[in-house]
């Protein structure tokens, strides 16, 4: 590992003639002291999103940076002014084949809980700094695997990054990943035109049932006091949702309690926290775990009491949010990662996120990508030649015989 900070004082000079100075941060308090900086870039670029900030990125790293090494890169022009910064992390993950890999990751990447990850640069220097970053890379030698995953795919750090990655004729893996995301028109009547008109009567018509049988609080969490409750209600609802299909739920995990906490106490400082809860005649029946930031809503997670699973207790709630949201000048919705038939129902559209992987020519890194890309493409083969019952035989043998990563892979 580098020193605490390890300055890369050589100059790495892009061909647009802009000289990038490259300094290594290994520490997350370290990274705190470009802070000011860091929120000058998210100023400026109105494409990063909330995901970029320094609120979530510290408190995903206070929750899940155990047995991980940060590896951040600031990159700097020639006034000492940051133009770049790439907060990542080290760490070593078997390969059934290679031994041990080191694999660099975005901060942010590896729970399931962050989307929209980027490099964090300043408009105008993508291709700088990507240039610099490509040559940071190449003179260390402690890593084997760069993996980039849930970028934007109009991302245009990320596509500077892919063009000297293929200039360089590195090895590269780029994949992309479902999402979806409602925009938001400009007046509730519209959206609400906008509808199936099977569907627009669990929008319209359920709340005005719910009213008739409970007394119907909604609660917007703005006071600090009361945010560790509220969490409490959301982890125990969500519980009681998954559990309806066997399923334990994402808030077993102690380190995911502590992320939202965490990040639920520094988006409430900001203005950017959309924390609803439904009562219904003084029970929680439905919440919604969001977060505003510019003209966006981010829906992270939710949760239901199955006892009003007839009541659409989680559509009236969700039909409220999006009303005040468009009354406020929202205009986008987004559900983030996957694009499952509920959320067509509420009007999202499909998009994609962008994965990249990449290693070194010739490297252990370049063997395990080229290996498991091309197990991949077989698996997409096999599936589409072989009877269905064969291909689950198959998946059964792999399984059977200790091979859960091969299986996954093909």
């Amino acid at each position: 590992m580098h020193s605490p900070v390890a300055e890369s004082l050589r100059k790495l000079k892009g061909i647009e003639g802009q000289t990038i100075r490259v300094s290594t941060y290994n520490t997350w308090k370290q990274l705190e002291e470009q802070i000011p900086a860091w929120e000058t870039i998210l100023r400026d670029n109105k494409s990063l999103s909330i995901f970029s900030t320094p609120e979530w990125l510290g408190s995903w790293w206070k929750a899940f940076g155990q047995n991980k090494q940060v590896m951040a890169l600031a990159l700097s022009n020639q006034d000492d002014s940051l133009v770049g910064l790439v907060p990542c992390y080290l760490e070593e993950r078997k390969s059934p084949f290679l031994g041990k890999l080191a694999w660099l990751r975005f901060v942010g990447d590896g729970s399931g809980d962050s989307d929209n990850l980027d490099l964090i640069i300043r408009p105008g220097f993508e291709r700088e700094c990507a240039q610099a970053l490509m040559r940071w890379l190449k003179d260390h030698q402690d890593w084997d695997i760069c993996s980039l995953n849930t970028m934007p795919d109009n991302s245009k750090a990320a596509a500077a990054l892919i063009e000297e990655l293929k200039r360089a004729n590195w090895t590269l893996v780029a994949e992309d990943s479902p999402c979806s995301a409602i925009q938001l028109p400009s007046s509730w009547p519209l959206y609400l035109e906008s509808l199936s008109p099977a569907f627009r009567p669990l929008v319209t018509r359920y709340p005005r049932k719910l009213t008739q049988r409970y007394q119907v609080m909604i609660h917007r969490c703005d006071n600090p006091d009361v945010l560790s409750k509220r969490l409490e209600i959301l982890f125990s609802l969500h519980e009681k949702r998954w559990n309806l299909v066997n399923q334990p739920g994402s808030f077993g995990s102690r380190e995911r309690r502590e992320f939202y906490r965490s990040m639920g106490e520094s988006f409430l400082r900001k203005g950017w926290l959309e924390f609803w809860l439904m009562e219904l005649s003084g029970a929680p029946a439905a919440t919604q775990y969001c977060f505003r930031y510019r003209d966006t809503v981010y829906i992270l997670q939710e949760g239901f009491d199955p006892r009003f699973a007839a009541d659409k207790a989680g559509y009236a709630l969700r039909g409220d949010m999006l009303k005040h949201f468009i009354e406020t000048g929202v205009k986008r919705y987004d559900f983030l990662g996957g694009f499952a038939p509920h959320k067509q129902n509420w009007g999202a559209k499909p998009g994609v996120y962008l994965n990249l992987s990449f290693a070194r020519p010739g490297s252990s890194g370049s063997v395990y990508l080229s290996c498991t890309n091309s197990l991949a493409q077989s698996k997409e083969w096999l599936r589409g030649k072989l009877p269905a019952p064969a291909w689950n035989f198959l998946h059964w043998v792999k399984l059977k015989t200790g091979g859960q990563a091969e299986a996954a892979a093909i």
